[in-house]
């Protein structure tokens, strides 16, 4: 075996500092989801579920703007750190800033203009709505400084930024809540002061370690749009696909189903925070590899990701099974009605947690645009089947059409995968005694 080979192979000791990062980003991952559970027995015997459905309405919201919001190219700072041998890295970042501030400015002139008529689709006060497009914002500021320390390959720093945030959020929200009695209102200032306290202390770490440089570079500009535009299709598509459902509850039923549905998809979030700790640290080795010929360390990682598949489905079914014990736990009497949803939703999250193991060889290959069309395509069926279950099956049909759309998204983006870098999905299933000798 040459030594590129032993480089790239997923058994060799690069192997171990991929479980060895999962492992820190995990850890950091799992402290940051156990917070927000640790404050669900606390908020969902405060809160009503019309309350918690109005916190839920507000996360959306944030979501919806933040594909907006710095026009995704946010992702093209954690592709192009590894090329800053080659280009005025701390430039590029700076530039990339400046597109955050120019689209942020853009979409807080439209929601302002448009005010009367979000107000009564979201059912939230137009002030949060404002407050929402520049915590939109704050989310794309920490997310480059994260992306920079994820190319890095540094998850303890990573990890530290995130458990910041996550702890303000916990601690302003519960003082705003239970001492200043402000209820849904304190809830949201928590999420909101969390988010402008940790995006100023990631602008200030971005410029003391010269992560960030001046002039604004037009050429910077366009490759960074090049790449993150064509994303804002599949941003749009991938909400469409896992948070219109909030809307349509909230709309079709009221914001206090919108609050019971949001609580069993807290439980399912668990696994999507699992999933994308993973990603984060078996996406740069992936990157890296795939970018030598080896056909047995393509078997070697198609094997692992098979294993990784069936890992993740048994996770969701047992949580699934679980979903009444569990919910008798952590949540106050009013929420017990979200059980029924939980098995729904932590299915579609076992599907977007595999969709994270295939999406990168399309990353590899450039060709986002196809994960737009796709994403968008599936977003359009979201509308349709949330809107029909819905009106058939109340909360439980939102969760159905969750998981039966995430589902969709895996197994096109797999198949894309494929066209895009063919990897021996098929030739890996298949043992024979002369490859176990040979390994």
């Amino acid at each position: 075996m040459n030594g590129t080979s032993v480089a790239v192979n997923p058994s060799t000791p690069a192997r171990k500092r991929v479980f060895r990062d999962a492992l820190v980003y995990t850890a950091s991952n799992i402290v940051c989801a156990a917070i927000p559970f640790l404050m669900l027995p606390i908020l969902t015997r405060v809160l009503s579920p019309h309350e918690y459905g109005i916190v839920a309405m507000f996360s959306v919201v944030v979501s919806l703007l933040g594909a907006l919001t710095g026009l995704s190219v946010s992702g093209a700072v954690g592709i192009r750190y590894f090329d800053r041998d080659t280009i005025d890295f701390p430039r590029y970042v700076a530039t990339c800033l400046a597109i955050l501030l120019t689209s942020t400015g853009a979409v807080l002139l439209a929601v302002a203009l448009a005010l009367p008529l979000l107000v009564n689709l979201t059912k939230l006060p137009g002030v949060w709505l404002c407050l929402a497009v520049l915590v939109s914002g704050t989310h794309f500021l920490i997310q480059t400084q994260l992306a920079i320390w994820q190319s890095a390959k540094q998850p303890w720093r990573y990890g530290a930024l995130r458990l910041f945030q996550a702890t303000t959020d916990a601690l302003v929200s519960l003082g705003l809540v239970l001492v200043a009695g402000l209820a849904w209102q304190g809830r949201l200032g928590g999420i909101a002061t969390a988010s402008l306290v940790t995006a100023a202390v990631a602008m200030v770490l971005l410029v003391r370690e010269k992560s960030v440089r001046r002039p604004f570079s037009k050429d910077y500009a366009v490759n960074a749009l090049r790449f993150g535009v064509p994303l804002v299709p599949h941003a749009i598509g991938g909400l469409l696909t896992s948070m219109l459902d909030r809307f349509l509850v909230s709309n079709l039923i009221d914001v206090a189903s919108t609050g019971l549905y949001m609580v069993a998809l807290q439980i399912g979030m668990v696994l999507g925070l699992l999933t994308d700790s993973f990603n984060r640290a078996f996406a740069p080795s992936l990157l890296q590899a795939l970018r030598h010929d080896d056909a047995r360390r393509d078997i070697a990682l198609v094997r692992f990701t098979y294993a990784y598949f069936v890992g993740v489905l048994l996770f969701a079914i047992v949580v699934g099974a679980f979903a009444p014990m569990l919910l008798s736990l952590l949540v106050g009497k009013d929420f017990a009605g979200a059980a029924p949803v939980v098995a729904f939703a932590m299915m579609g999250y076992a599907f977007g947690g595999m969709y994270y193991m295939v999406t990168n060889y399309v990353f590899f290959a450039g060709r986002t645009e196809l994960l737009a069309m796709l994403t968008l395509g599936v977003g359009v069926f979201n509308v349709v089947a949330s809107y029909y279950l819905i009106r058939t099956n109340g909360i439980i049909g939102a969760a159905q059409a969750f998981m039966a759309s995430q589902a969709l998204v895996f197994f096109g983006t797999w198949w894309l995968a494929h066209k895009c870098r063919p990897m021996p999905w098929l030739q890996a299933l298949r043992f024979s005694s002369r490859e176990g000798a040979a390994e």
